[in-house]
């Protein structure tokens, strides 16, 4: 063990605020107000980019990581502008009480009782004394804030707000831009207004003059919106035209809302607008040719399989179709038509322009270089950034590039450099942000009547039906998408009107100390990469090369190369490996050697910026271990010690788009010391490993104790924190060979731990232990994750805590099946032969073949198959033999029986049909026959009474 040695008290804090107990329920709350649409920060608002944590958990990090000893939690709360204004004490208590009490018909905020605290900046007055505080405690200077992977810049962004010097880095120039103008134009130039309004509105009636050929249409007061796109192929059986739809609505209301009727005659498909509650009901909007990534010919009934549909887009072969325009009249009222003829045309017009204008010929033509981990565009034939428009948008968003170029020269001469800069910046970002929402891969919302933006799932998975925007006209064009840019720039400015600039640099983070002194920073605060979640590089280059096209010039350190730096990028991406993966390291296994060795290089850079004693805060949200054993493993080897840890909901619970849902909802808060001396001495695991499960242990029964709102899941990743903590302590461990022990080791003991408390605290039958470990590991997982699926590397885990191997035990059992990145429980239905079946010996009797289960056996391997058994016999036979089957095997006396059935009651949901059973099962005759004891249950579903009530 070695000794934690930090420098002179005089210059650094014996402990900061994030090293004692924090106020962490009112910020959670806090934090998920934060997350609901229109809450959140206005870096947010200024332009896409991904993983952004909400402003309570940054100012947390942030102010907690520099200030001096324990803080009241009264004191940082309204430090933090949580709570009313007037309340002198019990922020915390009146918060929650607040997230307790029923909603009334007012706003978020009239509920509370105070403005949301994203909108309100700490007094001048609090600034000085926070100040003061920080000052006194730090040496005399203020303390220095790092965030070495900044992305758009909330962390830095807050840094500044509360006055602090701040330095921010990021690798991808997209982000970078982003960093321009929230942490250096803000508060050095400050408001753009009312200039930029000018210069968008000549670029918008520049473009506007330009794209209007483009958008024709057979009604001259009306204007085009937006139109619903979709593909039409030939048909290989019949050649008749087939429209890539899987249903015809446009647009769904109260009333019921507006579709597209197809007609199909000789071979070919028009289109009527109807409104669907004026239809009769042999009208289905539903009904529609594309079934799954299936198509069946509308005109001859052949099923085109998605493996050729998928090589007809690729091959070119297809036609772009307008089924669908939203339109408004000049007297602002918006309706929607079917397309016709007349919107053929303007696409027909892009194209031609294409093919004939020279100075298009290079316009975005970068190659797509992602991998099929984003949905490979260029497996639909999109091999150039070009492909993912189509021609009218590809026209589009030349013209008003065109524009802009028209004006950039006029804005250079008109204002100094850096307001000019700022400007053309924040106009570049309204292009930008315009291109997000026009794309062939966006999709049409039919529950909004538009499209989608473009990273609704975070990839770039092709769209059968997409959306082609006028951005020359209101809704999602160019002027509304300028306006939320402008407006969130102003809103970032009003905020650090008296605050200095971030030191800004974009570079690998790998090489910080080439860009800044050594010992310059106190705290970092670093929010790393998301693992293998998402692949940033990739899905930005969407972005890159259309503000490349804009600011080459304006900028050329940040956009000298031809796409996105992916190699630098740490990320565990495994597809990147696929050429140098061999039989002894797999892609899975070098994309985590890339990742561990990315995050120990920066951590290490990290670790020499810091002055003597510094304090870096972590916030890590991710479920895999893997993740987990090699962050820990490149903070333990870069230096540092752990030296508390906090679970913070960072993460909206029902959001979507992380790969494989991989990400958890809360993150976990690593605060760690820059450790001056190495540890020589080595610590034996067996020695510390029940000290390891222990520590995990306390955790979660600290957190259930404590009335902390955090689900069962986020209560083992919380468990995770000083799991790690003790291990850093400990570190290095290894084995009685000599071997080391990796952090996964202990964390797996942590898994183990607190899974044994939550089965303690929520599972009141007794005996889980008695019965096998196939079957308490089927319950533990209905009880933990509450659902069928789950994350496969969770499932892996608490299989291991269960002390079964679910690989071994995936193929005899067909206890849980794939479902892409998760596993889904099975149920009886899924595993049990047919009895009737097997009774009358019948030949034909797939189940026999499918399902490893035979109910007519007598005994069976595990608890799990016999209640599976007697639930499959209840339903094929109804109660009367369901009694002679559990007599005929004495189930009455078989303790381990009741306690699976027992348990299975507690866990399983209660509209499920498997529990629905078992109350039958346990009710009536049946269950006198049984006779087991309920009382400690909850017996929501009523069951028979008599026999007869399920012959």
């Amino acid at each position: 063990m070695s000794e934690q040695s930090f420098t002179d008290a005089e210059e650094v804090p014996d402990t900061v605020a994030i090293e004692s107990k924090l106020p962490l329920n009112a910020i959670d709350i806090e934090s998920q107000k934060d997350m609901e649409s229109g809450r959140y920060h206005a870096l947010r608002s200024l332009h896409k980019w991904f993983a952004a944590r909400p402003t309570p958990a940054v100012r947390l990090a942030v102010l907690a990581s520099v200030y001096p000893g324990e803080i009241d939690a009264d004191e940082l709360l309204r430090l933090m502008q949580i709570g009313p204004k007037e309340l002198d004490s019990g922020l915390a208590e009146f918060v929650e009480s607040k997230y307790s009490d029923e909603k009334g018909s007012g706003t978020i905020d009239d509920h509370y009782g105070y403005p949301n605290p994203n909108t309100q900046s700490p007094t001048k007055t609090e600034i000085a004394n926070l100040q003061a505080t920080l000052r006194e405690a730090w040496g005399g200077d203020l303390p220095t804030i790092l965030d070495p992977t900044a992305g758009r810049g909330i962390i830095p962004f807050e840094a500044i707000r509360y006055g602090l010097p701040a330095k921010a880095n990021e690798l991808n120039p997209v982000p970078s831009l982003i960093l321009k103008a929230g942490l250096k134009y803000a508060p050095e130039v400050g408001s753009l207004d009312p200039d930029i309004w000018e210069w968008r509105d000549q670029i918008h009636e520049t473009a506007k003059e330009n794209i209007e050929p483009y958008f024709p249409t057979e009604e001259p007061d009306r204007q085009i919106l937006n139109c619903a796109l979709t593909y039409i192929i030939q048909c290989d059986s019949c050649q008749g035209e087939i429209p890539l739809v899987s249903k015809w609505w446009l647009n769904k209301d109260s009333d019921g809302g507006d579709a597209i009727k197809p007609r199909y005659e000789g071979g070919t498909v028009e289109y009527q607008h109807i409104r669907v509650e004026n239809q009769d009901s042999s009208y289905d909007p539903e009904d529609a040719p594309l079934r799954g990534r299936d198509a069946e010919c509308p005109h001859c009934g052949v099923v085109n399989e998605k493996g050729e549909i998928q090589e007809k887009i690729h091959d070119g072969d297809f036609e772009y179709s307008i089924y669908g325009v939203n339109f408004e009249t000049k007297a602002g009222e918006r309706g929607y038509r079917a397309g016709s003829e007349v919107d053929q045309k303007g696409l027909e017009k892009a194209s031609k322009r294409i093919e004939n204008d020279f100075d298009m010929l290079t316009f975005l033509s970068e190659p797509v270089d992602v991998s099929s981990r984003t949905n490979d565009p260029t497996s639909y034939g999109m091999d150039e950034w070009r492909d993912i428009f189509t021609p009218r948008q590809l026209v589009v968003q030349y013209e008003f590039l065109s524009a802009f170029e028209e004006y950039k020269s006029q804005i250079l001469k008109r204002y100094e450099s850096d307001k000019a800069q700022a400007i053309l910046t924040v106009l570049t970002l309204a292009a930008s942000r315009s291109m997000y929402y026009n794309t062939r891969l966006n999709q049409w919302h039919d529950l909004r009547g538009y499209g989608s933006h473009l990273f609704s799932d975070n990839n770039l998975s092709f769209k059968r039906m997409s959306v082609d925007n006028n951005l020359a006209a209101p809704r999602r064009g160019y002027q509304k998408h300028s306006e939320h840019v402008i407006d969130s720039y102003e809103t970032l400015v009003s905020y650090v009107e008296d605050a200095e600039s971030a030191e800004l640099a974009s570079l690998d983070a790998a090489n910080l100390t080439s860009h800044w002194e050594a010992e310059s920073v106190d705290a970092a605060i670093v929010d790393p990469p998301y693992y293998s979640s998402i692949m940033y590089a990739e899905l930005s280059d969407v972005f890159y090369v259309l503000q490349k096209e804009y600011l080459s010039e304006t900028y050329p350190e940040l956009y000298s190369s031809g796409l996105t730096d992916k190699d630098n990028e740490a990320v565990a991406n495994p597809y990147r490996f696929e050429d140098i993966a061999d039989d002894e390291q797999s892609k899975d296994d070098l994309a985590d050697e890339h990742y561990e060795s990315k995050m120990e290089e920066i951590f290490a850079e990290v670790q020499e910026l810091l002055s003597p004693g510094g304090v870096m805060t972590v916030m890590f949200t991710h479920r895999e271990m893997d993740a987990w054993d090699t962050l820990t493993s490149a903070l333990i080897s870069a230096g540092f010690t752990i030296t508390a840890t906090h679970p913070i909901k960072t993460e909206m619970s029902d959001r979507v788009g992380v790969q494989g849902k991989a990400s958890a909802d809360s993150s976990i808060f690593l605060v760690a010391r820059k450790e001056n001396t190495q540890s020589t001495s080595r610590t034996l695991w067996e020695d510390v490993q029940d000290d390891i499960r222990q520590a995990a242990r306390n955790q979660a029964e600290e957190i259930l104790d404590s009335g902390y709102n955090i689900s069962k899941t986020d209560t083992a990743i919380a468990a995770y924190g000083p799991t790690l903590q003790k291990y850093a302590e400990e570190y290095p461990v290894v084995n009685k060979k000599g071997e080391e022990i990796r952090p996964r080791e202990a964390l797996s003991q942590a898994r183990e731990a607190v899974t044994g408390v939550l089965a303690e605290r929520f599972l009141k039958t007794d005996g889980i232990e008695q019965i096998d470990s196939l079957s308490r590991w089927y319950i533990l997982s209905w009880l933990i994750y509450e659902n069928d699926t789950i994350p496969y590397d969770e499932a892996r885990q608490l299989g291991v805590a269960a002390n079964v191997d679910i690989d071994n035990i995936k193929r005899p059992t067909k206890i849980w099946g794939k479902s892409g990145k998760d596993i889904q429980l099975k149920s009886h239905t899924d595993r049990v032969q047919d009895i009737v079946m097997l009774k009358n010996d019948s030949a034909d009797n797939p189940s026999s073949r499918k399902y490893p289960v035979d109910p007519t056996d007598t005994r069976f391997t595990y608890n799990i198959d016999t209640v599976h058994s007697a639930i499959h016999v209840y339903e094929r036979e109804g109660a009367r033999a369901a009694w002679q089957w559990l007599s005929d095997r004495n189930l009455k006396s078989d303790q381990e029986f009741e306690v699976t059935v027992t348990a299975l009651l507690e866990v399983l949901p209660t509209e499920s049909d498997m529990r629905e059973t078992l109350v039958n099962l346990v009710s009536g005759e049946t269950g006198d026959y049984l006779d087991i004891n309920l009382n400690h249950i909850d017996m929501t579903k009523e069951g028979q009474t008599e026999l007869g009530d399920h012959q």
